[in-house]
C-alpha cells in the first residue's frame, strides 16, 4: 500500500470487511452467539463461497446487548455475488433468526489490502 492510501486498482482488489451493529433480546444472548458465531447458519452458508474468509462476533463490554459483526471476504465483489446468488437462501436465515435482534445497522463496507497485524514492536 502507497503512503497516500490505496490505488484505484488496489480498491477494487482490495479484502473487505463488513461491520454490522446489533441490539439484541436480553433473553436472546446465547441464541444470538450461536447464530451469528463462526459456527452458525451465517458462517455455514457464507463458507459455501471460496472467497469468503470468516466472521467475527464481539459483545460490547459495557452494554451486554450490543454485538458487532465482522464478515471478511476477499473482495466486496465477491460479497455482493454471494448475497445475490443465495438471496434467497439468506432471507430464510434472516426470516429464522432475525426474532434474536431488536435493531441491525450496517456500519459499513472497509478496505484494505490486508488483514490489520500489530507491528511486532507494539508488544515490547
Amino acid at each position: 500500500m502507497a503512503s497516500g492510501g490505496l490505488s484505484g486498482e488496489e480498491i477494487q482488489n482490495a479484502m473487505v470487511e463488513i461491520f454490522y451493529r446489533y441490539r439484541i433480546h436480553p433473553s436472546q444472548a446465547r441464541a444470538f452467539e450461536h447464530a451469528m458465531g463462526h459456527e452458525g447458519p451465517w458462517a455455514l452458508i457464507y463458507a459455501k463461497h471460496p472467497r469468503y474468509i470468516r466472521s467475527r462476533l464481539f459483545r460490547h463490554r459495557g452494554d451486554v446487548e450490543v454485538y458487532l459483526t465482522v464478515d471478511i471476504w476477499e473482495e466486496k465483489a465477491d460479497w455482493d455475488e454471494f448475497r445475490s446468488e443465495h438471496a434467497t437462501e439468506l432471507r430464510e436465515i434472516e426470516r429464522r433468526f432475525g426474532l434474536l435482534y431488536l435493531e441491525r445497522h450496517l456500519l459499513g463496507h472497509f478496505e484494505g489490502d490486508e488483514e490489520y497485524r500489530a507491528p511486532l514492536d507494539a508488544f515490547a
